[in-house]
């Protein structure tokens, strides 16, 4: 039979099906490639003109002069910030000068100076004489006499033991150290008093800059232990007006003088500070960028801050007269005033440059996207292979997807008031203040639980981490 006549085979009518469907294919994507061509030519990139490239130079101009000011406003702005708090918060001065109290250098300086102060008002070695000749006129035995005269000079002696050694127990009692403690909390305001210009206080401010301590209260009250050991003759201890000198410095008088401003300077200087930063990064086309350079040369300042700080301690010390104060209790002093300015730097310093590389992680930057695409992935996989163990969050991972963005923004804002808020704002305050705000991201992207009609590519995922200035980083990147 005729097959050509009966009809086509089913083979070839599959070939013909498959060449006609390749031929549809070809046509198709010929269609596309014409349509993407005409869009190239409909919708060519246009070229930068000259007044925009004057614009983005200007941009970059101001941008870079509000953070350089910002910048090197912000080393003043923790000095100012620090006077104020030092002067006018009670507790942080009684925490500053209390552990004086208990420093052995500053100890020796007071024994001294109270001993020196009884020595010069009280003639030991007269009135010991007078007690000696005394007894010699009781008629007592030859060879008695002779052995009461051998011991006229050891009696002096040790009643200057005496009161060495009991004015030493005076100073470094505990009861001492409370009471020191006190009296700085007391005469806080005192020192306040000093600043505009009272010299009655117990901490005093000359008119060429020195600063002192008035011992008086503290030669009373060795006076008073001393009688209650018997030694009588502690009673004829006048009541001595005695001012110790800790320093000189003319910038004690200008403290004085400017001390409204720097009380007013304290608030306002570190604000500042931050506006023009934050000027700075707003007025910048790739925000992104400027945000790192804002932060390391912050991080940068701080560190010259520190070092200056550990340079004055050489300047200090060497500069104090030692009739004033000796080198030993000088460092005390400094070393008892400046721990809570440098800790302040550090901490800035360290979130400059934790905001530098924050910004850096969440740009438009390789290592960041790269990072934020493992994270995000690995999330991923922890939460798919948890669910396929029977692990899930349920109704309540589902709901904490549909408020992610808000969750993420409450966990910055409560790492930032952190920082903006606590004191004192120390390294350990905020290294840890870091590391809680990460693990709970973390922990929050493995308890989210997208829809299954809402679940996102890795690249979808991780593009919600990009803050809205990184994004418009990326689109100005070239």
């Amino acid at each position: 039979m005729d097959q050509s006549a009966g009809g086509a085979e089913p083979g070839d009518a599959t070939a013909a099906n498959a060449a006609r469907e390749i031929a549809r294919l070809s046509a198709e994507n010929a269609r596309l490639r014409e349509q993407v061509a005409a869009t190239a030519v409909i919708e060519p990139t246009a070229p930068v003109t000259t007044t925009q490239r004057e614009h983005h130079r200007g941009r970059a101009f101001v941008a870079a002069l509000l953070v350089a000011v910002g910048v090197l406003l912000a080393p003043t702005a923790v000095i100012t910030a620090w006077t104020k708090t030092e002067v006018t918060d009670t507790e942080r001065f009684v925490s500053t000068f209390a552990p004086l109290a208990s420093d052995p250098a500053v100890q020796a300086v007071l024994v001294d100076d109270i001993v020196t102060q009884i020595d010069q008002r009280i003639d030991i070695n007269a009135l010991v004489g007078d007690l000696f000749d005394g007894l010699a006129t009781l008629n007592l035995p030859p060879n008695a006499a002779a052995a009461l005269q051998l011991f006229e000079a050891p009696a002096a002696q040790g009643v200057e033991s005496l009161i060495r050694s009991t004015t030493e127990s005076v100073i470094t009692s505990q009861a001492f150290a409370d009471v020191w403690a006190q009296t700085l909390r007391v005469s806080h305001t005192q020192l306040i008093a000093a600043l505009q210009g009272d010299t009655s206080g117990t901490v005093v401010i000359g008119p060429n800059g020195e600063l002192g301590i008035q011992i008086g209260p503290i030669i009373d009250a060795v006076k008073t232990e001393l009688v209650a050991q018997g030694l009588t003759i502690a009673q004829n201890i006048p009541s001595i007006d005695r001012t110790i000198q800790v320093a000189q410095s003319d910038s004690l008088v200008q403290a004085r003088t400017g001390y409204e401003v720097l009380n007013t300077l304290g608030v306002w200087l570190p604000i500042v500070a931050l506006a023009f930063l934050a000027a700075g990064v707003l007025t910048a086309k790739r925000r992104a960028r400027t945000l790192i350079l804002a932060g390391s040369f912050l991080a940068l300042m701080m560190a010259v801050l520190a070092a200056g700080l550990s340079i004055g301690r050489i300047i200090f010390v060497n500069t104090v007269s030692p009739a004033y104060l000796p080198i030993g209790a000088a460092q005390a002093f400094y070393d008892a005033v400046t721990p809570y300015l440098f800790s302040t730097a550090l901490s800035v310093g360290l979130v400059g440059f934790g905001v530098a590389v924050v910004a850096y992680l969440a740009g438009p930057f390789t290592g960041g996207r790269n990072l934020r695409r493992a994270t995000v992935h690995g999330a991923a996989l922890a939460r798919a292979s948890a669910e396929r163990g029977g692990v899930t969050t349920g109704r309540f991972g589902v709901w904490l997807y549909s408020v992610r963005r808000v969750v993420r923004v409450a966990v910055v804002v409560v790492a930032a008031a952190v920082i903006v808020f606590v004191r004192p704002l120390t390294p350990g305050v905020i290294g840890w203040t870091v590391l809680i705000s990460i693990v709970v991201i973390v922990l929050l992207e493995l308890l989210m639980r997208p829809e299954a009609h809402e679940v996102q590519t890795p690249e979808e995922a991780e593009a919600e981490f990009v803050p809205v200035e990184a994004a418009a980083s990326a689109r100005d990147t070239d």
